[in-house]
């Protein structure tokens, strides 16, 4: 069990017993099931119930790994979907729960950017324009790109036996070469999924030097903005992407 996990079963079964003992104990408010005023045994019956379905609920789901298979067999078709699965797949194990935080912040930030650069766009341009629409379909493509990234991203995820990785990592059984293997297997893993990261990352970095080269320039015309260093970055991004697809 990860230490993450262990802490939060510590965490949680302390407060239910400093609750328990905070409403029944004498020394504290001294509540009893079948004695006192209506309001005293209503907190009592509440407090009992709530630590019972609290204690079941919370360690059954901190201490069953959640299925993986489920995060595989999801439709994943847009980034929203992507945003749906990553929620579903958090605290799945330490070892990814800060990447999918920084996935799920990638998109939010992603969309964010990609509004603000529709809107310098409109005011610049009408969206029945070919200047418009070239660019519209460039950052389509952009979106494409991430989506495809994030894709991947998950698909690793699922495919990563986080138990297995564990035991490998507390060594409960004597190195071999097959355990060294698998751990192999386990770092590229973890290794594409960090490099993937920083990828998203690049892209909105792009964003952000679109942003920033559009809202300088009030007067570009259409095949200035294509000359655009970030712009040009973009497209050269594309291409490479569609060159080694």
């Amino acid at each position: 069990m990860s230490p993450k996990k262990i802490f939060q079963l510590i965490l949680l079964n302390l407060l239910i017993i400093i609750a328990n003992v905070s409403v029944f104990s004498k020394a504290f408010l001294g509540f009893s099931l079948l004695v006192g005023s209506a309001l005293s045994m209503s907190v009592a019956w509440f407090t009992l119930l709530g630590s019972i379905s609290s204690f079941a609920y919370f360690n059954r789901k901190i201490l069953l790994p959640k299925n993986t298979y489920s995060i595989i067999s999801q439709k994943i078709n847009s980034l929203d979907d992507c945003v749906e699965v990553f929620e579903k797949a958090i605290d799945n194990g330490d070892t990814f729960d800060n990447d999918i935080l920084k996935n799920l912040s990638q998109i939010k930030r992603f969309k964010r950017k990609m509004n603000t650069i529709k809107e310098i766009l409109q005011q610049k341009f009408s969206v029945e324009e070919i200047t418009y629409q070239k660019f519209d379909n460039t950052l389509n493509e952009l979106e494409e790109i991430l989506y495809m990234n994030m894709k991947s991203i998950l698909n690793r995820i699922a495919a990563f036996d986080i138990e297995e990785y564990e035991n490998l990592q507390k060594r409960d059984f004597p190195p071999n070469e097959v355990s060294e293997e698998k751990m192999d297997i386990y770092r590229d893993y973890i290794l594409f999924v960090r490099n993937a990261t920083k990828t998203n990352e690049d892209i909105l970095l792009k964003l952000d030097k679109i942003i920033l080269e559009l809202s300088r320039n009030n007067a570009l015309e259409g095949e200035q903005i294509r000359e655009l260093p970030a712009i040009t970055e973009i497209d050269e991004l594309i291409k490479n992407v569609k060159l080694y697809k």
